[in-house]
C-alpha cells in the first residue's frame, strides 16, 4: 500500500522525467476522451455540412496563433530550461513578441478573411473573423505551456494543454443540454475553454518567475538569435501541419472537409500514447550530447513499439467505430482514417528526431526538411485530392509525412555523424524503463 502510495505520489508531482512521461499520457488520453465526445457531439448535431463550416471558421484562427510563436516557442523553452535564473525577462520578452505578432495576424486575418476562406466557404466569413479572438489565446496559451515545462513544472505544463479541452468540453455539453448547440456557439466554448484555462493558469506561473529586468536586452538577442534560425523550421511546420486543411479548403466540398476533419482528429488522438515532445525538448535540452542522443533512441523504440499493436488494433475496428460513433453519415470516413493513422505514427517518429536537432543547436536542419516536405505536401494536395476527394488528400499527407522521416533519419548519420538508430526495444531497454521509475 505504501508503495502504491509513493507511486502516485510521483505520478501526480512529475517531478522526474519518466513520472512526467506518465502523467502527460494520462491527461492526454483524458483530453483525448473529451475530444472525442465534443467531436461526436458536434458531428451528430451539426452534420457533416456543419462540422465543415466549423472547421473553417476556426481553422485560420487557430492557425494564426500557432503562427504568433513561430521561432519563439522552442527557444523559450530551451533558454528557460539552461537559464532559469532568468525566466522572467525571457517570459517578458516572449509575451512582447507574442502579443505584438498576434496582433497584426489578427488585424490583417480580418481583412482579407474572404480570400483566405475562398468561395466554398464563404457562408462562414462572418463566425471565422469573430473567432480570431483565439489568436492571441492560443498564442499565450503556447507562451505559458513552454515557460512551464522550461522550468522543469511538468504537472502545470501538461494542465495547461489539458485545461482548455476540459472546460471547452464542459461549455460544448452546458450548451447541447441548453438546446443551444450551434455552429456559433460550438465556437464560444472553445474561446471560453480558453479563457479559463489562462486565467487560471498563468498567475502561478508569474509568481514563481526570477531574474532581474536589467537583463533584458541581452535575453532578446539570444532569443532572437535563435528565433532567426528556428523560424522557417516553425514556418514550414505550420504550413505542412495546416496545409492540408487550407488547400483543401479550396478544393473540397464541404462534406467532403467534414469527412476528412473527422478522420483527421480521430487519428490525431492516437498520439495520446506516447507525451509530447516538448517533454522530450525539456529533457534533451538539460543533458549532455551522449545522452540527449541516448534519449533520443529509446523515445524512437518505445514509440515504435507503443504503435505497431495499436495500429493494428486499429484496423480491425476503424469503420464500426466510425460508424456507431460518428453516425451512418461518417463512414466513408473510415478509409481516410487508416491512411491518416500510418501519418501520425511517422510523423510522431520525425517529430523525435526533430527534437534532438533542436537539443542540439542545429534548428536549420529543421528548416530544410520541413522546407521539402511542404514542397511535396502541396503537390500531392493539388494532384490528389481534386480526383479523389478526403482519400487521395490523406494518402497526399502521407507521402509529405514520409518524406519528411526519411531525410530526418538519413540527417541523423550525415549531418550530426551519429550512427542509425536501433529501431527495436531490448532487454537492456526495459531494464533501464524499470530503473526510471524506481
Amino acid at each position: 500500500m505504501m508503495a502504491l502510495r509513493g507511486f502516485l505520489l510521483r505520478l501526480i508531482s512529475g517531478e522526474r522525467l519518466a513520472y512526467a512521461g506518465l502523467q502527460a499520457v494520462l491527461l492526454q488520453a483524458v483530453a483525448v476522451l473529451l475530444n472525442v465526445v465534443t467531436g461526436v457531439i458536434t458531428a451528430r448535431v451539426l452534420g457533416a455540412e456543419g462540422r465543415g463550416l466549423y472547421a473553417a471558421a476556426t481553422t485560420w484562427a487557430v492557425l494564426l496563433g500557432s503562427l504568433s510563436t513561430a521561432g519563439l516557442s522552442h527557444g523559450l523553452l530551451i533558454q528557460t530550461r539552461q537559464r532559469t535564473a532568468s525566466s522572467r525577462p525571457i517570459f517578458l520578452c516572449g509575451l512582447l513578441w507574442t502579443i505584438g505578432v498576434a496582433t497584426v495576424l489578427s488585424a490583417a486575418a480580418a481583412v482579407y478573411m474572404p480570400l483566405l476562406l475562398g468561395a466554398r466557404a464563404a457562408a462562414a466569413l462572418d463566425l471565422a473573423r469573430a473567432s480570431l479572438v483565439l489568436v492571441h489565446l492560443g498564442a499565450l496559451g503556447v507562451l505559458v505551456r513552454q515557460a512551464y515545462a522550461g522550468q522543469g513544472r511538468y504537472l502545470a505544463a501538461n494542465l495547461s494543454t489539458f485545461t482548455p479541452t476540459l472546460l471547452h468540453a464542459v461549455l460544448l455539453v452546458a450548451f447541447l443540454v441548453s438546446g443551444r448547440l450551434s455552429v456559433a456557439t460550438s465556437i464560444v466554448s472553445v474561446v471560453g475553454g480558453s479563457t479559463l484555462a489562462l486565467l487560471a493558469l498563468a498567475p502561478p506561473l508569474l509568481r514563481r518567475l526570477q531574474g532581474s529586468l536589467s537583463d533584458l536586452g541581452r535575453v532578446w538577442r539570444d532569443l532572437a538569435d535563435f528565433g532567426r534560425r528556428a523560424l522557417f523550421a516553425d514556418l514550414f511546420a505550420l504550413c505542412v501541419t495546416w496545409a492540408d486543411r487550407l488547400i483543401l479548403l479550396h478544393l473540397l466540398s464541404p462534406a467532403q472537409l467534414g469527412l476528412y476533419v473527422v478522420a483527421a482528429s480521430l487519428a490525431h488522438r492516437i498520439t495520446v500514447f506516447t507525451p509530447k515532445t516538448s517533454l522530450l525538448l525539456s529533457a534533451m535540452s538539460g543533458e549532455q550530447r551522449d545522452r540527449a542522443v541516448q534519449l533520443h533512441n529509446l523515445s524512437l523504440r518505445v514509440t515504435i513499439a507503443v504503435f505497431i499493436p495499436l495500429v493494428a488494433a486499429l484496423f480491425l475496428i476503424d469503420r464500426m467505430v466510425m460508424t456507431t460513433v460518428y453516425g451512418p453519415a461518417f463512414s466513408a470516413a473510415a478509409v481516410v482514417f487508416r491512411v491518416l493513422v500510418v501519418e501520425r505514427v511517422v510523423g510522431r517518429l520525425a517529430s523525435i528526431s526533430s527534437q534532438l536537432f533542436l537539443a542540439l543547436g542545429r534548428p536549420g536542419l529543421n528548416s530544410l526538411i520541413r522546407g521539402v516536405e511542404l514542397c511535396v505536401l502541396v503537390v500531392a494536395l493539388i494532384n490528389l485530392a481534386p480526383k479523389h476527394g478526403a482519400v487521395g488528400a490523406a494518402w497526399g499527407l502521407l507521402a509529405a509525412t514520409s518524406v519528411r522521416l526519411v531525410l530526418s533519419w538519413a540527417f541523423l548519420v550525415s549531418r550530426l555523424q551519429l550512427p542509425f538508430p536501433r529501431l527495436w526495444l531490448s532487454r537492456g531497454d526495459l531494464v533501464g524503463m524499470r530503473a526510471m521509475l524506481d
